[in-house]
């Protein structure tokens, strides 16, 4: 039974793949595959789906609970940023530096952008919503296709910020480090030079793919609904355009120093006020522009939360209890062992956050009473998981390219690209020099 159980969650998770790339509804097909997951291994299939902290609809519910708010505060910014056409008044300014001449450039400026908020701290999903209208403008001027800011973002925010470079305040490194007992900036070493493979494989990677858009003479599509801008339009100045976000990344950043409780809701709330404000007189309706940011951060927030029903059912499974302990005894050491427990658990849940967050307070035990190095041991858990949690059922992947106006089927492969490939790339180099004691 416990083989099955194993089986059920492969499948069940296959299919949830499969059915991403083809563009099903993530809903529908999340249900089916937490039925799915239930059945094999045993579980009563009404508790799995509505009963307690294990089911579907808790998983998601508490992901909504806890993210809806970041999601619709980051999406209304976003509408205001575009509407307003502060990030037209950005983008050129941009264009005044990188030039339109080599999108490549312009493809890097925007990761280089996205980096920056990510590494300060702000939520992947705010500096998304914040960076989108940004780069719009850009990729039209360049002529760059829009899937390709899937490739930008993924460096941005889906890669060594996640957890590899050192002091990041993610919440996969935050919580690795917190249960292996050590501070954000330890094992500075295999942390910058994971950072740096990573960071030059995604380059080329970008490269690669850029070159091979324009073969095939992709340009820039614009999205449906998308109104032609006057290009006579008064626009904000840059310092004004810039306000907004300014606050936004001060007041987090300022914040968290001082240990101020839910200071991603203060900042969101300051930055959206900000906005109101200094954007009045450049949009046509704040009632519209607030109502349609609302609006458009639902799809994204209750995607990225059905996958994580989909994991938290899978988690408690009896087939994932097999899992653990066959990758636990596996050969090539305790490092190894761990990148793969936390790759997995990614993997399974649809979060690397989520995965670190249950391995610290379930797993971590074992593979510390082994004499490893606890920085190391943290470096590689929250490097893995993040991996993992890169898996095309990832929920963070469903409400992101979903706010993207993209799908699984025509950007995923940046991702996997980037964010795995390259991700991989830097593992194994941080696990090598952590076996030789460098950390």
């Amino acid at each position: 039974m416990e083989w099955i159980g194993v089986a059920g969650i492969v499948v069940g998770l296959v299919f949830f793949v499969i059915a991403a790339m083809k563009g099903w509804n993530v809903l529908i097909t999340s249900l089916v595959t937490a039925v799915i997951i239930a059945l094999t291994n045993g579980m009563d299939i009404a508790a799995a789906m509505v009963g307690g902290e294990s089911s579907y609809v808790t998983g998601l519910a508490g992901f909504v609970q806890k993210n809806l708010l970041i999601f619709m505060g980051a999406a209304i910014l976003g509408e205001y940023i575009d509407k307003s056409g502060a990030a037209k008044s950005i983008a050129r300014a941009i264009m005044g530096k990188v030039g339109t001449k080599s999108p490549y450039l312009v493809l890097l400026g925007i990761a280089g952008v996205g980096a920056i908020l990510t590494y300060a701290g702000i939520s992947m999903f705010v500096a998304m919503f914040a960076l989108i209208p940004l780069a719009r403008p850009l990729f039209k001027e360049c002529n760059i296709p829009w899937h390709l800011f899937c490739a930008a973002w993924s460096l941005a925010a889906c890669s060594f910020t996640m957890a590899m470079i050192p002091g990041v305040p993610a919440i996969a490194w935050i919580n690795a480090a917190n249960g292996c007992g050590v501070s954000l900036t330890a094992a500075p070493v295999l942390g910058i030079t994971g950072s740096v493979i990573a960071i030059a494989v995604s380059c080329v990677y970008i490269k690669f793919a850029l070159k091979r858009a324009q073969a095939k003479g992709e340009g820039y599509e614009a999205p449906a609904g998308e109104v032609a801008e006057d290009d006579d339009r008064a626009l904000p100045s840059l310092l004004v355009a810039l306000l907004p976000l300014i606050l936004l990344i001060v007041i987090i950043i300022a914040g968290s120093q001082l240990g101020v409780a839910n200071v991603v809701y203060i900042a969101m709330i300051v930055a959206v006020v900000a906005s109101m404000v200094a954007f009045n007189k450049y949009i046509d309706s704040q009632r519209d522009v607030m109502g349609n940011g609302a609006k458009n951060s639902l799809g994204p927030a209750l995607f990225t939360s059905a996958a994580v029903g989909v994991g938290t059912v899978a988690a408690a499974s009896v087939g994932f209890t097999v899992i653990y302990e066959a990758i636990f005894n596996m050969p090539g050491g305790t490092y190894v062992s761990a990148a793969t427990m936390a790759a997995v658990l990614g993997g399974v849940m649809g979060s690397g956050s989520g995965a670190v967050g249950i391995i610290a307070g379930n797993f971590l035990e074992p593979y510390l009473a082994t004499g490893v190095d606890p920085a190391a041991l943290a470096k590689i858990i929250a490097t893995s998981a993040t991996i993992g949690g890169a898996l095309p059922n990832s929920g963070a992947m469903f409400g992101m390219l979903a706010a993207m106006g993209l799908t699984h089927k025509n950007s995923y492969k940046h991702t996997a690209a980037i964010s795995i490939g390259a991700g991989l790339c830097a593992l194994v180099a941080m696990i090598v020099l952590a076996n030789i004691g460098i950390v």
